[in-house]
């Protein structure tokens, strides 16, 4: 379905909130070989009173969904992490026209890929969100993506939510992934669980309350 030129046709869940005074929207970002099912139940954890906008990623892998490619060890394809922040941006627009929800008001919930894919969306397309939500993330650029001038994140709300032995994201990584958003601006909450590449169920309930507030 295209909607003003823009496309809202890729796979997706919408699940609008049952509270008529909602104004809050998560997005919601799986990981690789997920898909739009996989995270309706961390975002009903981190909101209940949240719609729900949950698309599916668009570049498949050895037969897996993912947002955009890992090239290797901590190198991802940072043109195609460009690209696809572009799309989500315009999924968003596209989306907020269909259904109705305030645009001004969404917050992007990823884990992994999706977690990636949710911190670059919002160093690329700052006008997209109003923060992010991020489990088992990692730092995407080697140096800045920004052709012009860097973002202003003021006002924008992060969650960083990591486990410590996670081998897939390196604490100097993320470490410096944290370093630039509250440098570019953004309120920067950094945590982690002693665990691995998982979510952690108090690390959800923290963050709900502190979202929640």
């Amino acid at each position: 379905m295209a909607i003003n030129g823009r496309d809202l046709s890729r796979p997706h869940v919408w699940r609008p909130s049952d509270n008529p005074e909602s104004v809050k929207t998560l997005l919601l970002l799986h990981g690789s070989g997920a898909d739009e099912h996989d995270l309706l139940s961390l975002g009903k954890a981190i909101d209940p009173t949240a719609n729900l906008l949950s698309p599916r990623g668009l570049v498949r892998v050895d037969g897996a969904n993912r947002f955009f490619m890992l090239l290797a060890e901590n190198a991802y394809d940072e043109d195609e992490v460009i690209h696809n922040s572009s799309e989500l941006a315009d999924f968003l627009w596209a989306a907020s026209g269909e259904y109705g929800f305030d645009a001004n008001n969404v917050y992007a919930v990823g884990f992994s890929n999706g977690a990636n894919a949710a911190h670059s969306l919002l160093l690329l397309q700052p006008d997209s969100l109003a923060g992010v939500v991020a489990f088992g993330t990692n730092k995407v650029f080697e140096k800045t993506p920004f052709k012009r001038s860097a973002p202003n994140l003021a006002g924008k709300r992060v969650w960083v939510a990591n486990g410590a032995a996670d081998l897939y994201s390196p604490s100097d990584r993320v470490e410096a992934l944290v370093a630039e958003l509250q440098e570019l601006g953004a309120e920067v909450h950094y945590s982690l669980h002693p665990g691995g590449h998982t979510i952690s169920h108090e690390q959800v309930r923290a963050i709900a309350e502190q979202l929640a507030g």
